[in-house]
């Protein structure tokens, strides 16, 4: 379990472009002295950055080799540096959200909080309830009110009509998950202009890989609890999925199950996706 590991720093327009680029041209970016330099931000924010690619599970470490990219984040270099898709925010989306050890607090939120409307202090609860049982130990209650802050700002902190240029602002606002009215925080289905099927194919690649079937309950579930998604606008992606030829749809006899047909792997369907742009 990790929490407060950004330094209490959102995610800002242009660090994952300066993170991705940087790993790219430095394995030792971020174990060496130079970071700032590089980077050209302070001290404390290149351990922000470095905790932002953990989260967004961009590269792979190595004591003797240091940092590389992995194959999501040399995509993202070659396809999509400067993040302008929001098919790229989706994906950088379902990788925090699923990655429990790195950033427990978005795993939480976005797999185990059902709440729709809240207040962070009506979600803190919960949430800390649910990292207990993943963390078996305590830790302090300030450290996961700065992670509920962080996360809730990422995601509804829209710019300020006064200073549109505003770079404080998270690039995850962009997907419409989370509303902000007064002290209180409304989650709500995204804008379906903005929301791709492949990133549905992307999920059912993860969730059918050496299976021969999975249920529609499942990828329902996931659909609607990292995109917010209803469980219509799930049956018409996956309807438009089966008659493109990737899965074959079965409802019959109340089966509800999914299969296979041209099924792609999770990094082809990325790869199929930017190619297709």
């Amino acid at each position: 379990m990790k929490i407060k590991g950004h330094e209490k720093f959102v995610l800002r327009e242009g660090w994952l472009t300066k993170g991705i680029r940087g790993v790219s041209e430095d394995n030792h970016l971020f174990s060496g002295n130079d970071g700032a330099d590089k980077l050209g931000v302070g001290t404390n924010m290149v351990k922000s950055i470095r905790y932002w690619m953990q989260a967004f599970d961009l590269f792979d470490e190595d004591i003797k080799t240091g940092t590389q990219l992995n194959r999501i984040g040399e995509m993202i270099l070659d396809k999509d540096l400067y993040l302008e898709d929001t098919f790229t925010l989706w994906l950088l989306h379902s990788r925090i959200a699923k990655n429990e050890d790195k950033a427990t607090t978005w795993y939480v939120f976005f797999n185990s909080v059902d709440a729709e409307e809240f207040t962070k202090e009506e979600i803190f609860e919960p949430i800390k309830r649910e990292l207990l049982v993943i963390a078996d130990k305590d830790f302090p209650d300030k450290s996961l009110s700065d992670d509920i802050d962080v996360l809730l700002n990422m995601y509804s902190r829209e710019k300020k009509d006064e200073d549109p240029e505003d770079k404080n602002v998270c690039p995850l606002v962009e997907l419409g998950l989370i509303k902000k009215e007064a002290n209180r925080y409304i989650r709500q289905q995204p804008d379906l202009r903005k929301f791709s099927d492949y990133i549905i194919l992307y999920e059912l690649a993860i969730l059918l890989d050496g299976k021969k079937s999975i249920g529609i309950d499942k990828i329902a579930e996931l659909a609607k609890h990292i995109y917010q998604l209803n469980r219509v606008t799930v049956n018409n992606i996956l309807d438009r999925l089966d008659t493109a030829g990737y899965i074959r749809v079965d409802r019959t006899a109340g089966l509800d199950l999914i299969y296979p047909v041209e099924m792609i792997t999770s990094d082809e369907v990325i790869e199929e996706y930017y190619k297709g742009r």
